[in-house]
């Protein structure tokens, strides 16, 4: 009688499990972005703070929201919210609206992860479908870019951080005594391509 043949068994990943749960893993990711969201406040002070706060806000709300709406469990344990607001807000400019931050949450989280179905399903990264979406709707204020470690950033916002909705600051865009336009630099490609000098 012939032996039987192996069987061959076909799983899908992760192959390898530890005693860790979703909730632990994400909470530890949040963890290790402290670090970056406290050297933003030194660097930019109120406004970097307000922003972190605010979009963290909109998308911990935006994900209840479309839980209340579904009439699923809260999922805000799982971190996940969380972690797409506080790493949306760190890519955004730290003088953006308030406003542009919040709407930006809310469609990270409602376009970008509960139109999928949650955690685990969403085919883009919620952060960043977020901070596409302020690329395309807020062109001009995503590249405006405010120098760090200016005097009095503990004391007063950049002007456009409490901006109106749908309005441009005040004439008087001036932040801890710097008048204030548009700060931005070229990266050293287009500075070349464009001006055609080389920076090392």
């Amino acid at each position: 009688m012939p032996e039987p043949l192996p069987q061959l068994e076909l799983r899908s990943g992760p192959h390898l499990h530890a005693q860790r749960s979703v909730e632990q893993i994400m909470r530890n990711v949040v963890y290790a972005l402290l670090p970056l969201c406290a050297f933003g406040v030194y660097a930019w002070g109120l406004s970097a703070a307000a922003l972190i706060i605010v979009v963290t806000l909109s998308c911990v709300g935006t994900e209840q929201l479309f839980n209340r709406l579904a009439r699923r469990e809260s999922t805000l344990s799982d971190w996940s919210a969380t972690i797409t607001g506080v790493l949306l807000a760190l890519t955004l400019p730290p003088g953006l609206p308030l406003w542009m931050g919040a709407a930006s949450g809310f469609i990270a989280i409602g376009l970008g992860k509960a139109l999928f179905g949650g955690i685990g399903f969403n085919v883009f990264n919620p952060a960043l479908v977020g901070r596409a979406f302020a690329q395309a709707a807020f062109p001009v204020a995503i590249t405006a870019w405010t120098p760090p470690f200016l005097e009095g950033r503990f004391t007063h916002f950049i002007p456009s951080t409490l901006a109106v909705p749908l309005m441009m600051p005040g004439p008087e865009r001036i932040w801890a005594g710097v008048p204030i336009d548009a700060i931005s630099g070229a990266t050293p490609i287009a500075a070349q391509k464009f001006d055609q000098t080389l920076h090392s």
